[in-house]
């Protein structure tokens, strides 16, 4: 994304998006007080809000500045206006907290801001995040789980995959054990990664890179597993990237989640890597045969149609943001 971007135009198709979301989500009755709520209706608002990694590295948020507003949403920093703001407000972040500004990782040590923060690595699970994996709430989780089960005992010829960017982080990553299992592995995985604004493409190197994908999921049902680490493995932060997996039949080569990974999601759905030998795990499962892939495969069926994996879709991230807000003190609704 070029520094030029206009910001009115980042603002204007944020808002859009959100509104199309909650008017599709939430009963007739709600949906004008709800989107008021959250600051994507044509009213008197303010709102911050960065849509993407890219919006909060070039300080591009979606602002809008009214003179009166009914509560504050913001998303990966938090500035003084937050701060200062006596309305209901909530913070949340989708990104590792080396991702974040000093100034926000500051911040997020104050007691008085805690009552206004939703975060992955919240402790008491009720009060947890848990990162909207599922991204489009229009997606027909349903239809999804279905192919994957009618496919759960089909035979797959290509062994193991890996789709992710080769990009550094700021602070302690996971890219280094990527690499390392990739290296374990030889020719017996296939590489996939788009490139990176300003940043090489390492994986191009590699005599097995593919070019980046159309579909994550669709390529995914021709491998029997996939390498499927964080790009950090702290508490609480687990993403799309094992859902994606779970969803394309191969079973995760995981690292992340931190000490939270055991009560979040079932251990006998993938393959813990964390601090395992690369080789190791490479001779493991290509000593495995289908009798022993398929159970893997009918476990993720099991998690995805529980209640646990409703845990991680945009409509229940907006359901707890909505409560967050409606507990405060002078909440307008």
């Amino acid at each position: 994304m070029p520094s030029t971007l206009n910001p009115y135009d980042v603002a204007k198709h944020a808002k859009r998006l959100l509104r199309r979301y909650l008017i599709a989500t939430w009963p007739l009755l709600f949906r004008r007080k709800i989107i008021k709520l959250a600051g994507a209706g044509g009213i008197e608002t303010k709102v911050y809000f960065y849509p993407s990694f890219f919006h909060f590295k070039y300080n591009l948020p979606s602002r809008r500045h009214y003179k009166n507003y009914d509560c504050l949403i913001q998303q990966n920093f938090l500035h003084k206006d937050f701060i200062s703001c006596q309305k209901p407000k909530i913070f949340f972040t989708c990104e590792p907290l080396p991702e974040m500004t000093t100034e926000t990782r500051e911040h997020l040590q104050w007691d008085s801001l805690k009552p206004y923060l939703f975060l992955y690595s919240e402790p008491d699970i009720k009060k947890r995040m848990f990162y909207p994996a599922f991204q489009s709430p229009h997606a027909d989780r349903g239809a999804s789980i279905k192919q994957l089960e009618d496919t759960l005992l089909a035979k797959r010829t290509k062994l193991c995959c890996i789709v992710n960017r080769y990009r550094e982080t700021r602070g302690p990553d996971l890219l280094g054990e990527r690499v390392k299992f990739v290296e374990a592995m030889g020719k017996d995985i296939d590489i996939y990664g788009r490139d990176t604004k300003d940043v090489p493409n390492t994986w191009k190197t590699f005599p097995n890179y593919r070019g980046p994908v159309q579909n994550k999921i669709e390529t995914l049902r021709y491998y029997n597993f996939t390498i499927a680490f964080e790009n950090t493995d702290e508490d609480g932060y687990i993403t799309e990237k094992i859902f994606d997996a779970f969803l394309g039949g191969a079973i995760p080569l995981y690292w992340g989640g931190g000490k939270y990974l055991k009560e979040t999601i079932p251990s006998d759905c993938y393959i813990n890597c964390r601090n395992q030998d690369p080789c190791e795990i490479h001779q493991m499962i290509r000593n495995m045969s289908e009798k022993d892939i398929v159970p893997y495969r009918r476990a993720a069926v099991r998690f995805l149609k529980s209640e646990s994996a409703r845990l991680f879709t945009r409509k229940y991230w907006a359901e707890r943001v909505i409560l967050r807000l409606l507990s405060h003190p002078g909440h307008p609704i």
